[in-house]
């Protein structure tokens, strides 16, 4: 049995995820989106906002997370083929302390692609197998539905996009009134 210490870090180093996307449109045509100094980046076409704030270093706003600055500053950047960042949420999400997303394109043809992206998280050093384990499955999913978007933007156009959001949103919109709710761990059993 795997035993979990709150108080002794748990991670050695970042933990990367790496998934792939063949995408019917150019590799050119799907930089664009993955590309913070284009005006055609995803996340503006969303209605976000990018501001370059230096040479390699940009700053996104999301509506959906108001309060919130992701800081990128742009590592690898090869157009057409690569780009890859180090991110950092100012304040910080959960228990991510940065992250390097990196984007690679592949071309399959003239008219389609393949799109890599390599994400490598760095967590809160403090954390239990359990936290871990929370941290590394919404990570996972919020990859692979980066992922999931771009190729809806790039193929079916933002409007795409903006319809998943919503779809996303509603099933997840239920709110729970657990105010007042108490829990007394002591009279739940473990199930054999």
């Amino acid at each position: 049995m795997l035993e979990s210490n709150k108080n002794s870090p748990m991670l050695n180093g970042p933990i990367e995820f790496e998934f792939s996307v063949e995408i019917d449109r150019p590799a050119s045509d799907v930089f664009a989106l993955v590309d913070l100094s284009d005006p055609r980046f995803s996340q503006i076409a969303l209605g976000n906002t990018v501001k370059k704030v230096g040479e390699t270093s940009f700053e996104l706003k999301i509506e959906e997370l108001e309060g919130h600055v992701f800081r990128f500053q742009v590592v690898e950047y090869v157009q057409d083929e690569r780009h890859a960042s180090k991110v950092a949420i100012e304040p910080s999400v959960g228990n991510l302390v940065e992250s390097v997303e990196d984007y690679q394109l592949t071309p399959l043809g003239d008219d389609r692609c393949t799109l890599k992206l390599i994400t490598k998280a760095t967590f809160s050093d403090d954390l239990s197998v359990e936290e871990i384990a929370q941290e590394v499955a919404m990570m996972s999913m919020a990859v692979e539905d980066d992922l999931t978007k771009l190729k809806m933007h790039a193929e079916e156009g933002v409007d795409a996009v903006k319809a998943y959001n919503e779809e996303q949103a509603a099933a997840f919109g239920l709110e729970l009134d657990l105010e007042g709710f108490e829990i007394d761990w002591d009279d739940i059993e473990p199930q054999q």
